[in-house]
């Protein structure tokens, strides 16, 4: 929930001293500091053209992203309402504004605007929350008549509509027909109009040689394209953070299997998780309200953004002496321009040790706001953080090293803290290290390391997560085709969970619907699954051999997947290997290799299928397997009362020094770092 955060605290230690471990320039110390900006005052930089080229800056800025604006006329809102639902995007408000934009559209269209054209041809193809209703004669319709006129976006979903032949696949749409081989030349005229999704679908075609022949180059040049869009697409979701930060999202990812968890015990963030929430914070709890902080502030999960209920509850939160909730209000107070206020709160973060206390005050001396304007002290402060693991300093002392500002200019240097961030997801370093990889500046020319980062990058966009997040709530709503028709957009632009959920909609529910096409379902499941696996997806090898063992009873091969799995660390592949041990499926039956097998899947595996007898039978052994562990822990417990909760027979203060004590409190040369 702290959507400010910008990499998860148990990574800080392991940043740092990946940091220590390349050799950084601040491992030099804080004197360090010092000698190096005296030398970059006098020489040249060697690495100016690298930094025109990639114009790399800092995340933070103080200017208000939502500034008073004059409200658009109706015109410019059904164009922006009609931009996002062409480009594949989810409209965030059901408001009136929709359905006046859509008799917009509508007239629009019958005068020959191709925006309008390609808007109407995707909302009648996927409809929207605030529309659900589908009509794919008009959808097929509408999409041709766009992209015959070289509507960029109208010819990337009519490319996918010709590359997966989804309507006949999850409707049974057979009124139109189409062909394959008409796809490409449609990516190809979206990508060149500039579809973010028409590159990535031709990216994934290239990296993984699917109907074409396979291109480093070329797959690379593709994602580079479209990670420079993804990321200005992040923009306005990023700035709505405390820290202008790139959000930390996982549901997006979310594997389907048959024994899923329901949205709740998943953790999904829905209007009884913000109550709850709500409650804790009006009871006291820190952690509550620090999170009913960031989601005022970013207007997320359904809550309307709120910037003074947010500071609110940082203030609250701060006052109880929160770390982060200093930091938090500082940042909100320094781009009101209460600088005063601002960086007290920011030192007081930073003294009891938070990253982003510390990245705070950098922010503070880079844009000169509230305290002397100073790269050397910003950079200072920054390391600081970086140390901490904070993946946006570690990214931001990159640009400094770039630019030359507080730091010695080295292109060198700034890649590595930029590979640091990149291995740790995030989105603006992954495509920087993907465009120097691309090129060799400075680095090595790598077209493989180029490819993964950018390939990343793009991933990061929010209109692709938009497409998983929009399958997998389709799914829990018991909606499997339009969960399917999702899964199925995401699998052709190359992202692997919606390769591997595709795969599974058309393995275990489509079947449900359509019985009759049941061999041709499983058909497509495999291709899809064998897709996923081939990218590197174990979950996908799995579920691939379980699809060969029960449709076809090829044994040997499943087994052949199972073992590979297995010894990557797949503890379903364990347990599935084990479960052919005990029946003699493609092996010789063997109960001890079976037993330690799926001893060593913990029993269970969530791809298991199983029935009658036999299901209650491993019901049983999987909760004595458990028991186990509750007998240890419980025999633990009485040893411990046993021997008055000291089972070690030592004083409980026995080593540990007095507690260090705080003096005073804000010092004017707190971060004097001299």
């Amino acid at each position: 929930m702290r959507e400010s955060r910008t990499g998860p605290r148990m990574h800080g230690r392991m940043i740092g001293g990946w940091l220590l471990a390349l050799g950084a320039t601040p491992v030099l110390g804080l004197a360090g500091f010092e000698s190096v900006s005296r030398e970059s005052a006098s020489a040249p930089s060697p690495t100016k053209d690298i930094e025109q080229f990639l114009s790399p800056s800092v995340t933070f800025v103080l200017t208000e992203e939502d500034a008073a604006q004059v409200p658009p006329s109706e015109e410019v809102t059904w164009q922006l309402h009609a931009q996002k639902i062409a480009s594949l995007q989810q409209i965030d408000d059901c408001t009136e504004d929709l359905l006046g934009s859509t008799v917009a559209m509508v007239e629009a269209a019958s005068e020959g605007d191709a925006l309008a054209m390609a808007s109407l041809g995707t909302l009648y193809l996927l409809g929207q929350e605030c529309s659900p209703k589908r009509n794919l004669t008009w959808a097929v319709h509408w999409l041709q008549r766009a992209a015959a006129l070289g509507q960029a976006d109208a010819q990337a979903t009519l490319g996918f509509l010709h590359d997966s032949d989804a309507l006949r696949l999850v409707y049974n749409f057979t009124a139109v027909t189409f062909e394959k081989a008409k796809a490409m030349p449609l990516f190809e005229a979206a990508a060149g109009g500039g579809s973010m999704y028409a590159a990535m679908a031709l990216a994934s075609k290239y990296h993984l040689g699917l109907g074409v022949k396979e291109s480093c180059p070329a797959s690379a040049a593709y994602y580079e394209a479209a990670a420079s869009a993804a990321i200005a697409e992040l923009e306005p979701k990023r700035k709505k953070s405390v820290e202008q930060s790139n959000p930390i999202e996982t549901e997006h990812a979310t594997l389907l299997h048959r024994q899923i968890e329901p949205r709740e015990a998943r953790g999904v963030m829905d209007v009884s998780s913000i109550e709850y929430l709500d409650y804790l914070a009006q009871v006291g709890d820190l952690t509550g309200k620090v999170s009913m902080g960031h989601i005022y502030h970013s207007g997320t999960h359904g809550v309307k953004r709120d910037k003074v209920l947010a500071k609110h509850w940082f203030r609250s939160a701060a006052i109880a002496g929160e770390p982060t909730a200093h930091a938090a209000l500082g940042m909100m107070l320094m781009r009101g321009k209460e600088y005063k206020a601002a960086i007290a709160s920011l030192r007081r973060g930073a003294k009891l040790n938070d990253p982003s206390g510390w990245a705070g005050l950098g922010y503070a001396y880079l844009h000169g706001a509230g305290l002397p304007q100073s790269d050397e002290r910003a950079a200072k402060s920054l390391w600081m953080a970086a140390r901490s693991g904070h993946l946006d300093s570690i990214f931001n002392l990159g640009v400094l090293h770039m630019q030359g500002r507080g730091v010695a200019a080295d292109a060198k240097t700034a890649f590595r803290h930029w590979s640091i961030a990149a291995e740790f997801q995030h989105p603006q370093a992954q495509l920087l290290v993907g465009r120097m990889a691309l090129r060799g500046l400075e680095v090595r020319k790598d077209c493989a390391t180029a490819q993964f980062f950018l390939k990343h990058a793009a991933e990061a966009s929010p209109t692709l997560r938009s497409l998983l997040l929009v399958g997998l709530a389709a799914y829990d709503a018991g909606r499997p085709q339009r969960s399917l028709m999702h899964y199925l957009l995401a699998a052709h632009a190359g992202l692997e969970a919606g390769v591997h959920n595709a795969a599974f909609l058309l393995a275990e529910e489509m079947p449900k619907l359509r019985p009759a096409h049941r061999g041709p379902f499983k058909e497509r499941a495999a291709e899809y699954f064998q897709q996923a696996a081939i990218a590197g997806s174990m979950e996908a090898q799995v579920q691939l051999a379980n699809l060969l063992a029960e449709q076809s009873r090829n044994y040997q091969l499943a087994n052949k997947l199972y073992t590979e799995a297995a010894q990557a660390g797949s503890r379903d592949a364990m347990w599935h290997l084990g479960y052919n041990y005990m029946h003699g499926h493609g092996v010789k039956s063997d109960m001890s290799v079976a037993w330690q097998l799926m001893r060593d899947a913990g029993m269970q595996s969530k791809h298991a299928k199983l029935g009658g007898l036999e299901k209650v039978l491993f019901g049983v052994v999987r909760s004595v397997y458990e028991a186990r562990v509750f007998i240890m822990v419980l025999a633990m417990l009485m040893t411990a009362v046993a021997t008055n909760g000291n089972p070690f027979g030592r004083r409980p203060d026995a080593g540990i020094g007095e507690a260090p004590e705080w003096h005073g409190d804000d010092v004017d040369d707190f971060d004097d770092f001299d």
